[in-house]
């Protein structure tokens, strides 16, 4: 099975510890743990970007939200 040289692996850890965001560290934590146990894969990958397209697209309308209710508010 195909690994992912060691700094690679060091810097995807060290990222997923100074992400703050759930979903960003959900997703990074994805593909470390998918890699790990089946090694690098383009499918992999192409999961995670979408992963994390939907995720922009929930906070997007999250702020929206947030600006409705400080227009009620204000």
């Amino acid at each position: 099975m195909e690994r992912l040289p060691e700094d690679v692996v060091k810097r995807l850890k060290d990222m997923a510890n100074r992400i703050e965001g759930v979903g960003a560290r959900a997703i990074i934590n994805y593909i470390i743990y998918e890699f790990e146990v089946g090694g690098p894969a383009k499918e992999v990958l192409q999961e995670a970007e979408e992963m994390a397209r939907r995720e922009m697209e929930e906070l997007k309308a999250l702020i929206e939200v947030v600006n409705e209710l400080r227009n009620l508010i204000a």
